[in-house]
């Protein structure tokens, strides 16, 4: 049996679903919010040209922490594939940042704004449509305090103090 392709970045949905909201605010509901997500993600990776691959996981152990679980069981398996793993959850990428550590893989593990930063890298995006990407997700995602937006910001590259003013106040970079 010929095993699946595999892309260098490995993400939880949860990661997918804040970039492909990203620049359709919530209308209603978080429920509304989610489900547009999961579509815009889904419409992505259905289309010929996507430079992503779905990997099947069974969905075992269920609950709050299958997502992670399931993301650690891949690359458990599937190390070599990965060189990005992108996971909303800080506590799931310290998790799994020490499982990484423990198969001696060099893999980043980020949130998911370094998705958006990967668009801007590859001159997808311009700095300022990043920046205002970056800051639009963390209001959408609700994302407050200090220590979240700081968090939101670290593994991402890119200075955008000088793009972006004081009416982003609560999403700015930590300066």
């Amino acid at each position: 049996m010929a095993s699946e392709a595999r892309y260098p970045i490995l993400a939880d949905t949860s990661s997918l679903i804040a970039v492909a909201s990203n620049k359709y605010p919530t209308e209603d509901s978080r429920e509304h919010y989610l489900k547009r997500g999961s579509q815009r993600v889904l419409e992505q990776l259905d289309e010929d040209s996507s430079p992503w691959s779905c990997v099947p996981v069974v969905p075992r152990p269920h609950g709050p922490d299958a997502g992670e679980q399931s993301l650690k069981q891949e690359l458990s398996e599937h190390a070599s594939s990965y060189q990005v793993v992108s996971i909303l959850d800080a506590a799931a990428r310290r998790s799994i940042r020490r499982l990484i550590e423990d198969i001696e893989y060099d893999i980043d593990v980020v949130g998911p704004p370094y998705l958006l930063y990967i668009l801007l890298d590859n001159d997808r995006i311009s700095k300022p449509e990043f920046c205002e990407a970056t800051v639009e997700m963390i209001r959408t995602e609700g994302w407050t305090g200090y220590e979240v937006v700081k968090n939101a910001w670290s593994s991402i590259p890119v200075d955008c103090s000088e793009i972006l003013d004081d009416r982003y106040g609560d999403a700015l970079p930590p300066r």
